[in-house]
């Protein structure tokens, strides 16, 4: 049962952080087409704002559950992103204006940039957690072959 319940801990692990990566590409995708005027800045605002929360709880959540299941360091490594957001939310900094969009489209394009790569960064590292649990899940239930004989 508990090789099951590892497994279908990565894969959650997985399936979140490759959502957060998604709602990352998927705004860099709606900047690009904003400034080849494929998309009004109307649009933009409704759908970059629509994932704003969803990016912060999927996020908070996230960790949260790096911590409940005693990944210490690693989910350490996702406060700073954390308090990134949680300082910009302080300073209602964190919803676009469709009115001042275009001066603030380069800085949060970068932003956005900057998520992805964490993001990615870090399902490389759920990934290598998740290797390195399941090698050792494997060895503690293999019985040594002299016990065998």
């Amino acid at each position: 049962m508990s090789i099951l319940f590892e497994i279908l801990y990565w894969i959650f692990v997985f399936m979140l952080t490759a959502a957060l990566l998604f709602c990352a590409i998927y705004t860099l995708v709606l900047f690009s087409d904003l400034m080849i005027d494929h998309i009004n800045p109307i649009e933009l605002c409704d759908k970059v704002n629509f994932l704003i929360y969803p990016e912060f709880f999927g996020h908070v959540f996230l960790t949260v559950t790096l911590l409940a299941k005693g990944h210490w360091l690693i989910a350490l490594l996702n406060v700073p992103l954390i308090a990134y957001n949680v300082n910009r939310y302080r300073q209602k900094k964190h919803l676009l204006d469709n009115t001042r969009v275009f001066s603030v489209v380069g800085r949060e394009q970068r932003i956005c940039e900057v998520k992805m790569g964490f993001f990615l960064l870090t399902f490389f590292v759920y990934l290598y957690c998740f290797v390195m649990s399941m090698i050792k899940l494997e060895s503690d239930t293999n019985i040594p072959e002299k016990l065998v004989t």
